[in-house]
Parts: structure tokens; C-alpha cells; sequence
């Protein structure tokens, strides 16, 4: 088993979020090529917006352009969970939409380079739990040693952030299960060409439980056997030029993800339903918005196709996506849209998969002027009828309301693929993306870990309200996902979960803070052994500066997971549906340089 982190719950919104220079009829103000990749080309000041950011999943016109694109779907918003001090050990300089991966200004960065390496040490009493049939309890110690580096810095055309954060284990009653937890976010943003051509380098990995159980953000003690290391890295470049008749966008995302770790079996089965697997993809795309016609038209075509080299369902598969799109301006912040196209989907599972059919969409982007934006449409896509909703809104000066909903069909690869390579990182190290680079979740813990082709039904909404000593946050997340085909060699089961979480950080004074963490969920997954399973988990954390480079934190935590007995295959493990409560008792002291 292995020992997660001490972690509390931690809210990360960005709050900034602008309306972009206004084009003719109000295209450009209220639609201008956020989420679609493309930019209404009556003005060139919205061109230039779209393409300076600054490591940005928001503005940057790489991100925008591959999160619409097949098998991604919207970010899901989420309760952040993160080290115990992390809000203290960032720099006095890292807000939540400033620095690489933040909102940007479309000024280019003063140049700056910071390094703040850091080491750390915990210890970590746990008790509780039941383990195998007889019920019995047991407790362990586990001493983790965490080294970290965040780095941030810029040059006029370059940012970029690189957070990297293992853990490594040692148990004092089963030494078996000593190892490390990997946790690795880092973005390039580089500008080749002012305006025009920009490349992105995206770096990601982090350990998960392979059969679920968790908090869809948490992690927790879990059994060297039942841990899957998540990695996925991504270069994407894009071009985009402005001419006389409109805008032309064209993109290239080269994806790898990796998922490694022992093979998972349900219950009686001879088949797994894991085994180490790999994508690699290649997307490229293209777009060309015109300038406005009849004064408040404009027409989009554009194209995207995948090809990917992978193991099970996605070796030799494709997607192939051609489409155009009529917006209309009816108001300088409202843009109506309706699309017609084509696809051509192939995945080769049991069984094989293969979609050939037309497809179309109707729409709205509406862009408030106190902030936030509203992306809502109904669309025919990978074969059948379904809606689309991003909405990120400000709701005062405080507060932030973000929430989306889709239905795609997709592997769990490719969903952190073009998750991974769309989004950004911020200056603290945590992943961001959506409209308003608001903290996303780029892999599940709520669902086992699988390689079937699902259809994949997502819903989150997250509202953070920020004070002078206090960030709270709630979030809701919904997963469902119905197996469509199978990898060969490979057992796949339909799955699916709900939970909430709520969670607190205060400042206490300026050298204590205190946080908290909530959550409640219900996961219905085979490889928990029960038809619906309920998880819920509490935590409570001090951290203190003891010097402006040294910190020290306690915690206690008490979760209740899907598969318990140290996380699935403690003491005398049983196998599955063994419930019960374990608490962890954390101390540490954390030294930045």
C-alpha cells in the first residue's frame, strides 16, 4: 500500500476573465474564438488577445481549439486538494489567474525567473479499517520524505511552470508496499511568431486507485497493487493569420499518455479489466473564420482529425470530424450558431466500432459584461443526440459559479490526452483550464481504471467565494460511463458516481492557517464488489510558519472508501466490499530554500 500525501481541501478558482475587443455586430465581443479555436476576424485586437496569454488554457488558441475537438470533453470544475502549506510555500507573486497558466493580459510578460526548491517530512499514524472477513482493525506507521520543485518564469515570447512533487514511503509493518507517488504538472507557452504562431509543451503524472473508490479530486492509503501511475505529455503548435476575407487557424497536437501499474481483476474473473496500456495521437486542425457578412453573420468551416497508435480499442483507431458553422450577432454579447457536418469514427473493440454519419449543432455564446461566459448547445455528435453546456460566471466580486455538462464517446486515454494537452497550469502548480482557468480534475479516483470505449456522461459545477482570510468552496461531480466495446484480451464494465465536497481554508493569523475538507459520494462500479458503494471522508489541517522558509502542519483525516483495508489489500485482504473508517493522524514540517 502506499500512503497519499496529507492533503485538505483547497479551492482554486481564477477570477479573471475578460470581455475580448469588440468586432463588427458584436461577433468578436461575444464569441471571439474562445472554445471553438477560431477568432471572428473583424478585429484584429481580438486576434491579438486570442494569442498572447500566458501559458493560458483561457486565451491561448491551442487550448481553446482542442477542447471541442471528439473524445474531449469540458472540464470538470472541482474542489482542490492539495499539500497541506501549499497557499504558503507559493510565492508572494502567484494569484489565482496571474503567472503561466493564468488568465493573461495580452501584455507580454516582464522577464523573471523564480526557483524555490523545498524538502519535507511526515509521519502518518493510521488506524482503523477492516481487513478480510474476521473484521479485524490494525494500524500502520508511514514516514514519507517529499522533496519538491516548483519553478516559474518568463521571457518576453516564453512562460512557462514546472511543479514536481514525489513522495517517497517508507511502512513500518509492511515494507513491501515502500515506494513513491509521483505528482508532475508543467507548461511551456512559447511564441515563435507575435500573433501568430505559438507552441505549447504540457507535462502531467500522478498516481490513482486503480479500482476507484475515492473522492473524484482525493487520494488516500492505497495497496501497491491497486495503484495506477498516470503520465501523459503533449506538444501543440498553432497558427492562426488574419486576411482580407478572415481568420485562418491551424493546429497540431502530438499526445502520449501512459497508464502502468499490476493487472486488475473482478471478482472470479480470468480476464482483467487493466493492464498497462498506451496512446499515442496526433491531431491536426484547422479553421477559417470569414469576416462579417450582411454586417452580422460570419461562416466557420473547419476539419480535426485523429489518428492513434495505441493498445487495445485504440490501436489503428481515428476520428475524423468536418464541420460548418454560421454564427449570427444578435447582440454585441450574444451570438447565436447553428452547424452541419460529417464524421467518421473507428475504434477496433468487441466489438469493433465504426460511425459514419452526419452531424449538427445549435447554439449560444453569451459573454456577460460583469464577467463570465455561457457556451450552451444541442448537437448530434459520435452518432447520437446530446447537450453541451460551459458556464463560467461571475457572480460578485467574490464569488465564481462554474459548472459543464457533455456526453462524448471516448477511452479514459483519451480523455486525459486532450484534457492534459488542453489545459494549463497555474503559478502554484495546479492544473486550470475552462473559460476562466478555474482548477480542473484531469483523472478520476471516484471510477476503477479501464481501457474500454465508453460513452461517457459528465457533469460538475464548483462555486468558490473568496474573502479577506477565508476561500470556500463547494463542488458537485457526476460520472457515468456505459461500456460500448471492449478491449481484446480485456474485461470492461459500465460505471458510474456522484459526490460532493465542500472545503474551507482560513487564515488564522499571518503565520497559521487552518483547512478543511468535506466530502460524501456514492460509486457504483463492479470492481468495488457492490452494486452502490458510499465513500465520504473528513479532514481538518493546521500549517504554521515557523520562518518565512520553514513550515510545519498536523492533520487528521477519516475516510470511509469503496474498497478500504489500506486502501484495498491491507492486512489479510479479502478481496472486495470490505467498508470501513479509517483515521490518519499526519505531522510534518516542510523547508523551502
Amino acid at each position: 500500500m502506499r500512503a497519499g500525501r496529507s492533503l485538505a481541501g483547497v479551492s482554486r478558482i481564477a477570477l479573471a476573465v475578460g470581455v475580448a475587443a469588440a468586432g463588427a455586430c458584436g461577433l468578436a465581443r461575444a464569441d471571439g474564438g474562445l472554445g471553438n479555436g477560431t477568432v471572428a476576424a473583424s478585429s484584429s485586437d481580438t486576434t491579438a488577445a486570442s494569442t498572447a496569454g500566458s501559458g493560458s488554457a483561457v486565451l491561448n488558441p491551442a487550448a481553446s481549439g482542442l477542447e471541442t475537438l471528439g473524445g474531449a470533453p469540458p472540464f470538470g470544475s472541482a474542489v482542490r486538494l492539495g499539500n497541506v502549506g501549499t497557499l504558503l510555500n507559493a510565492p508572494q507573486s502567484a494569484g489565482f489567474g496571474g503567472g503561466p497558466g493564468g488568465s493573461g493580459t495580452g501584455a507580454a510578460p516582464a522577464p523573471y525567473l523564480t526557483i524555490v526548491p523545498s524538502i519535507g517530512a511526515s509521519e502518518q499514524f493510521v488506524t482503523g479499517g477492516s481487513y478480510g472477513a474476521n473484521g479485524r482493525s490494525g494500524h500502520e506507521f508511514v514516514t514519507s520524505i517529499n522533496p519538491a520543485l516548483l519553478v516559474n518564469g518568463a521571457t518576453p515570447r516564453t512562460t512557462f511552470t514546472l511543479e514536481y512533487n514525489p513522495s517517497i514511503q517508507f511502512y513500518s509493518n509492511q515494507p513491501q508496499s515502500n515506494g513513491i507517488n509521483q505528482s508532475l504538472d508543467g507548461v511551456i507557452d512559447a511564441t515563435l511568431l507575435p500573433r501568430s504562431l505559438t507552441v505549447e509543451a504540457r507535462a502531467y503524472a500522478t498516481d490513482q486507485a486503480t479500482s476507484g473508490g475515492l473522492s473524484p479530486g482525493g487520494t488516500s492509503i492505497y495497496n501497491n497493487n491497486n495503484t495506477t501511475l498516470t503520465q501523459s505529455y503533449s506538444v501543440t503548435p498553432s497558427f492562426n493569420d488574419v486576411f482580407r476575407l478572415g481568420t485562418l487557424n491551424l493546429l497540431y497536437s502530438a499526445q502520449y499518455t501512459r497508464q502502468s501499474g499490476a493487472s486488475a481483476y473482478l471478482p472470479g474473473a480470468n480476464q482483467p479489466y487493466f493492464q498497462t496500456n498506451n496512446l499515442f495521437a496526433q491531431t491536426e486542425a484547422g479553421s477559417f473564420t470569414t469576416i462579417p457578412f450582411f454586417e452580422r453573420f460570419d461562416d466557420t468551416p473547419s476539419f480535426s482529425a485523429t489518428e492513434d497508435d495505441g493498445t487495445g480499442v485504440l490501436s489503428g483507431a481515428h476520428q475524423y470530424f468536418i464541420a460548418d458553422k454560421l454564427r449570427y450577432g444578435l447582440t454585441p454579447y450574444v451570438v447565436l450558431s447553428a452547424s452541419g457536418g460529417y464524421e467518421d469514427i473507428a475504434y477496433s473493440g468487441i466489438p469493433p466500432t465504426l460511425i459514419r454519419d452526419a452531424t449538427w449543432s445549435i447554439g449560444t455564446t453569451i459573454r456577460f459584461p460583469e464577467g463570465g461566459v455561457l457556451k450552451a448547445r444541442y448537437q448530434h455528435m459520435y452518432g447520437f443526440n446530446s447537450p453541451y453546456i460551459r458556464f463560467d460566471y461571475q457572480l460578485t466580486a467574490r464569488t465564481t459559479l462554474a459548472a459543464s455538462y457533455s456526453e462524448v464517446l471516448s477511452t479514459q486515454q483519451q480523455g486525459i490526452g486532450l484534457g492534459v494537452a488542453s489545459s494549463g497550469v497555474n503559478s502554484v502548480g495546479l492544473p486550470v483550464g475552462g473559460l476562466t482557468g478555474q482548477p480542473v480534475l484531469l483523472t478520476n479516483q471516484s471510477l476503477s481504471v479501464q481501457s474500454g470505449l465508453t460513452k461517457n456522461k459528465q457533469l460538475s459545477a464548483s462555486l468558490t467565494t473568496q474573502f479577506t482570510r477565508d476561500v470556500v468552496s463547494v463542488s458537485f461531480q457526476s460520472y457515468q460511463d456505459t461500456l460500448v466495446a471492449t478491449s481484446p484480451g480485456l474485461a470492461g464494465f459500465s460505471q458510474k458516481s456522484a459526490s460532493i465536497s465542500l472545503s474551507e481554508s482560513h487564515e488564522l493569523s499571518e503565520r497559521m492557517n487552518a483547512l478543511f475538507y468535506l466530502n460524501y459520494g456514492r460509486t457504483s462500479s463492479p470492481a468495488l464488489g457492490a452494486s452502490t458503494t458510499s465513500t465520504y471522508g473528513a479532514s481538518a489541517a493546521l500549517t504554521y510558519r515557523v520562518s518565512p522558509t520553514l513550515y510545519a502542519n498536523t492533520q487528521i483525516s477519516v475516510t470511509n472508501q469503496g474498497y478500504n483495508s489500506f486502501g484495498g489489500g491491507g492486512i489479510g485482504y479479502s478481496g472486495y466490499g470490505n467498508n470501513g473508517v479509517e483515521t490518519i493522524f499526519t505531522v510534518g514540517i516542510q523547508k523551502t530554500f
